[in-house]
């Protein structure tokens, strides 16, 4: 039986240290002389109230109680993704100086391949020496929804141990959700602790005037187990566990159970801590696009990526499109062909049935381009619209 504890309040620093005690303590993972690694996600260290990087009380915490319970040293690193230093960085530093903690940016320390055993896909991954070195990994996320997998909670996380063209080349074989599944069977955390101070959504760097899908959720999660850790967190949420790809692959690779029946909830009940339904790819494509609008009728994490790239496709076309002409993208197995009939605003729309999902038969009655694949790939994606739009042009 897993165990996920989640807390509630304003006080981060009570919620954060009632979460670690409910699963009895840090000690329970850290003793003495132990070299500890602590992980939290800071992406490219945008602003603490924007929810994309994890708040300072909640590492304060961790690195006290590290100390407490006999650690010789406590490390905090994150391979970053800005290009200069924000006040955000400064102040983790400041933190790390202040707690007797070292801060590292990792992209300044070497990188050792590891065999991943029995891979999803990826046969050897590279992780952050001073990681490896470690005696004890604690991985700390944030309670978001993201563009390509549905939600960065615990495993996500560990995209921040990697190198940065690693990064890049996975997101280039189109791999993400396979490589993190990798990364964590190559190197597993022994404590995961979540900061749900914030959700918001997830999609790389951008003013903080954009960040119309952050709120206050006032949440700690933490436990042991990856797999429930990120269930717990897409129920949160309001996002189908059965719907990230990711999870499905972590839980048949024995990296922990996605059955909510055998997982423990301790603190605040999860109807409780339930926020509704965070904003997904969907909405935020939506809420920025007047040229594509993304219908999503439960889609796997597979499809949303297919509407990531579309969203890119459709910007590159802009100026071939004209003004008054909109895509329509259908993802998911749920389509109904009465709600899309409803977005039609008339003659120039043009409808995408990206998936199997969606193919056109009988039964369904749906109708417009299809596009097949399990999920469709972006080569496919961007010559049907460059097709498509060239013989209406």
């Amino acid at each position: 039986m897993a165990e996920v504890s989640i807390t509630k309040g304003e006080d981060i620093v009570v919620r954060t240290r009632e979460a670690v005690e409910l699963l009895g303590g840090v000690h329970k993972v850290v003793g003495k002389g132990d070299k500890v690694f602590i992980k939290p996600n800071i992406v490219d260290g945008a602003p603490f109230i924007t929810g994309e990087v994890v708040q300072l009380e909640t590492i304060r915490v961790l690195v006290e109680e590290c100390f407490c319970a006999g650690a010789s040293e406590v490390l905090i690193g994150e391979t970053p993704t800005y290009r200069r230093q924000t006040e955000t960085i400064l102040q983790y530093k400041k933190l790390a100086d202040e707690m007797g903690a070292k801060f590292l940016e990792l992209n300044n320390y070497p990188f050792v391949e590891v065999n991943v055993e029995n891979p999803r896909f990826f046969k050897k991954v590279r992780l952050s020496k001073p990681l490896l070195e470690s005696d004890v990994f604690i991985n700390v996320p944030t309670l978001k929804t993201h563009a390509s997998c549905g939600i960065t909670v615990s495993i996500k996380n560990m995209y921040g141990l990697i190198p940065p063209e690693d990064r890049v080349l996975y997101h280039t074989l189109n791999r993400v959700e396979e490589a993190i599944v990798d990364l964590y069977k190559a190197k597993r955390a022994d404590l995961i602790v979540v900061d749900g101070t914030y959700t918001t959504f997830h999609l790389g760097p951008r003013p903080i005037e954009d960040f119309k899908e952050t709120f206050r959720l006032n949440l700690t999660l933490a436990g042991f187990d990856p797999v429930a850790i990120d269930t717990i967190s897409a129920k949160i949420l309001g996002i189908n566990p059965s719907s990230l790809r990711y999870l499905k692959w972590a839980e048949e690779d024995g990296l922990g159970t996605r059955d909510i029946n055998r997982i423990r909830i301790l603190g605040v009940s999860l109807e409780e801590a339930c926020f509704g339904r965070a904003a997904g790819t969907a909405d935020f494509i939506n809420n920025r696009m007047n040229e594509l609008k993304v219908m999503n009728f439960n889609a796997c994490t597979g499809c949303l990526q297919a509407a990531v790239h579309l969203m890119h496709v459709v910007r590159g076309l802009r100026n071939i499109m004209g003004g008054d002409r909109r895509i329509i993208c259908v993802i998911g197995p749920e389509a109904k062909v009465d709600f899309i009939g409803k977005e039609l605003r008339g003659e120039n729309d043009v409808i995408l049935l990206c998936g199997y999902c969606v193919a056109p038969t009988f039964y369904n009655c749906l109708s417009g381009v299809f596009i097949p694949g399990c999920p469709p790939q972006p080569e496919d994606l961007q010559r049907t619209l460059k097709e498509l739009l060239s013989r209406q042009s």
